[in-house]
């Protein structure tokens, strides 16, 4: 072999084999460098969105993009992963600024009706105790907010179900989230993100319709009760 080739590795199937494939031969190391930083850059520039830290987009890239190296090793010797936190880094750098600032003082005035919702729920008679814990979790997330959101990488989840219909709230440690199927209020979908600037915030129908919505399948013993978390 002479100069270098570009081989490329499939993030998504990490130490597979079988998923690399060759990008090309190029005479030398900087050619084969800028091709494989363009494969990095490539993925960043089609996941990257408005109000995205560098934490999201970097883990987006482990998760599922692709991990090119350069053989032989030249000076410097190229990470791809290294590469992509250097890039996320600048592309993320005005939201990883206010990534640390609360924007809500207190439990976020447009998902006040949430209350109504957990209060609903812990009065049904079919509540288990499993259950019962994570509603319990979840209140404790609203009455004593901030403190008492999830750790991060966990989260609280709450769904009522029936045949085709369903609401299904998360709450993580930096966001509320409603998503809706079925004849709901115009199939809500709501993020409402307690830190940084908010621009990742997701409003699609109308939330106190849905959460009255959500308040009243939670009465009704037609709707199936589902709850993890705490």
């Amino acid at each position: 072999m002479t100069g270098y080739e570009v081989l490329v590795d499939d993030n998504f199937h990490y130490m597979d084999e079988e998923s690399r494939y060759k990008l090309g031969s190029f005479a030398t190391y900087d050619e084969a460098l800028t091709k494989a930083k363009a494969i990095v850059d490539d993925f960043l520039r089609e996941n990257y969105s408005p109000g995205m830290t560098s934490k999201e987009l970097y883990e987006g890239y482990v998760g599922f993009g692709e991990d090119p190296f350069i053989i032989p090793a030249g000076d410097p010797r190229f990470s791809a992963w290294e590469y992509a936190r250097e890039r996320c880094a600048e592309l993320c750098r005005d939201e990883d600024a206010v990534a640390s600032i609360l924007r809500h003082p207190g439990w976020p005035e447009e998902l006040k009706w949430f209350v109504d919702v957990l209060v609903a729920c812990l009065g049904r008679a079919d509540t288990g105790m499993k259950e019962r814990r994570s509603l319990e979790a979840f209140q404790r997330a609203v009455d004593r907010y901030p403190d008492a959101m999830p750790a991060d990488n966990t989260w609280y989840w709450l769904r009522l179900e029936r045949e085709s219909t369903a609401y299904t709230v998360y709450i993580y440690a930096d966001r509320f989230e409603l998503h809706g199927t079925g004849a709901l209020p115009k199939d809500v979908e709501w993020v409402v993100r307690f830190r940084g600037s908010g621009r990742r915030d997701a409003r699609v129908g109308d939330i106190g319709a849905a959460l009255a919505g959500m308040r009243m399948a939670a009465l009704s013993p037609d709707y199936v009760l589902k709850a993890s978390g705490g």
